[in-house]
């Protein structure tokens, strides 16, 4: 492993200690006493939410600096910040409709060109505009870490990684190997520092809600059994959960939760991250849906597209069985914040 690799381990991996102590215990170490970076490595992909721990699980495979160490840099950094920026929204959206906050015009003008297509400049612009009007308004996060851990040193570091992605991912320059190797040791060091400001995420539970039972007996009230996948793992053979008790979630739904003990707070990520792997395949023009993770993409004459996170390419999940009611969802989503 890349010494400037396992430095990122060491840092952020600190960073998640601070955010859950009980980690601590799972430092591993070789027989002379060396950190274990494998392993530890190993540790983060488990405890960040899939979206990201994939993109980090990738990255720690890389041995040399070089060109695809330094695209693997790039799409960590790019899907961390689409996965927060969707956090952001959702909560955004949820405190739009209860009234609880006020959104700028030049917000909604913005927000209403942007998110329609959506690539790594907008996921940034997204994440600095959202956390300083609500900073504004004393707003509550439902990660509470958004408000201190976001500040304006942060947001400079995202915007300072925009121009040199967008250059290298499309080829507009001819850098030599020797610039190549400094700008992998460079953008590693500012992914760390990202990677550190939201290690508090391994505080909650990405999980998908693959169905819900409902049991009533006349003289008693309704009792929910949840059964879910915990999107959190090295490799996507999720394992289970159940949660049984008097509340109930949105079936069919990825959701960010406190604990999963109970149902207490969550936020709602779908449409904007949805889990197709209990999706029935009982028809040709469903062949084609590869069980995976997905992150909205793009929504293009009013067709909702989506990148997964194993998936290799932009994908059409048009025939999904409950697509109609994404699409109604994300309508909901522009509809609310750019209005």
């Amino acid at each position: 492993m890349l010494n400037n690799t396992e430095d990122l381990i060491r840092q952020v991996f600190d960073e998640m200690v601070k955010a859950k102590p009980n980690l601590a215990h799972d430092i591993r170490y070789n027989d002379d006493g060396t950190i274990n970076f494998p392993k530890l490595g190993n540790e983060m992909v488990e405890n960040f939410p899939w979206p990201v721990g994939i993109e980090l699980r990738r990255l720690f495979t890389k041995t040399s600096l070089g060109r695809d160490l330094l695209t693997h840099i790039f799409r960590t950094f790019e899907r961390t910040l689409q996965f927060i920026s969707f956090i952001m929204v959702s909560q955004l959206l949820e405190a739009k409709v209860n009234n609880r906050i006020s959104i700028p015009e030049n917000f909604k003008k913005e927000f209403k060109h942007r998110f329609p297509v959506l690539s790594l400049g907008d996921y940034t612009w997204l994440i600095t505009s959202i956390g300083n009007f609500l900073k504004q308004q004393d707003f509550e996060w439902f990660m509470p870490e958004i408000s201190e851990n976001f500040n304006k040193g942060f947001y400079e570091n995202l915007n300072s990684l925009v121009l040199p992605r967008n250059i290298h991912m499309h080829f507009q320059s001819n850098p030599t190997d020797q610039d190549i190797e400094r700008d992998c040791i460079v953008f590693e060091e500012k992914l760390t520092k990202v990677l550190s400001r939201v290690a508090f995420l391994v505080n909650y539970k990405l999980v998908f809600v693959k169905d819900i039972k409902v049991v009533k007996s006349k003289n008693h009230e309704a009792f929910f059994h949840h059964n879910m996948d915990l999107l959190h793992n090295t490799h996507s053979d999720f394992s289970t959960t159940k949660i049984e008790g008097i509340k109930f979630t949105e079936s069919n739904s990825v959701l960010l939760m406190k604990q999963t003990k109970s149902i207490g707070e969550y936020l709602n990520l779908s449409p904007l991250v949805i889990d197709t792997k209990s999706e029935v395949i009982d028809d040709q023009k469903r062949f084609n849906i590869i069980g995976d993770v997905y992150l909205y993409s793009k929504y293009n004459d009013g067709h909702l597209m989506y990148v997964g996170t194993e998936a290799p390419e932009t994908c059409d999940l048009r025939s999904l069985h409950n697509y109609s009611t994404l699409v109604d969802e994300f309508n909901e989503i522009l509809s609310a914040l750019s209005s």
